[in-house]
């Protein structure tokens, strides 16, 4: 099953894995529950859930995770940037410094598109005068971590730029 599966949508075995569940659920994630056979079916916490009972054939799978995906990415209103600093997404406020607003933004509205690296630190320089050359990785690496926190990473496009990705928790990287 691994081999179908997309990084924001997780298969779980269903009751064996009923604790791995639990913990996606409380992280929003997308799941599809593979429940056992003779097993009880559980209760769906949403519309980011969905189930299929053992044996289940292969193109039914990849066609449950690709709807589950498609529903996890086109849910809710996109990541905004206020004018005070603010990033909004999912229903979380998180409070950003001037410079990681700056950064931010320019990922914001390049998305889904890739920000290229001279265009984040034109931003940068812009709301930190005092900002040299190596600041743009370090707000970059402190903003991955901020920014998890509400179902967003950040993904490097090695040697061009960044991506902001919705719909799914990442591990933080440096």
């Amino acid at each position: 099953m691994k081999d179908i599966m997309t990084p924001d949508v997780k298969i779980v075995r269903w009751p064996a894995e009923s604790g791995k569940l639990e913990g996606f659920r409380m992280q929003g994630l997308p799941c599809l529950i593979v429940v056992a056979r003779g097993a009880r079916v559980p209760e769906l916490a949403g519309a980011h859930e969905d189930w299929v009972r053992q044996p289940v054939e292969a193109w039914e799978l990849k066609t449950r995770i690709a709807s589950l995906h498609l529903k996890a990415t086109s849910q809710g209103a996109p990541p905004v940037v206020d004018e005070d600093g603010l990033l909004r997404y999912g229903g979380a406020v998180l409070p950003l410094t001037v410079s990681e607003a700056a950064v931010l933004r320019g990922l914001v509205q390049r998305r889904p598109g890739m920000a290229s690296r001279a265009e984040l630190a034109e931003r940068l320089l812009s709301a930190n005068r005092s900002a040299s050359q190596n600041a743009l990785d370090l707000h970059m690496m402190r903003l991955r971590r901020k920014v998890v926190s509400v179902g967003l990473a950040i993904e490097t496009v090695r040697g061009r730029g960044f991506l902001l990705k919705t719909g799914a928790v990442a591990e933080p990287s440096g």
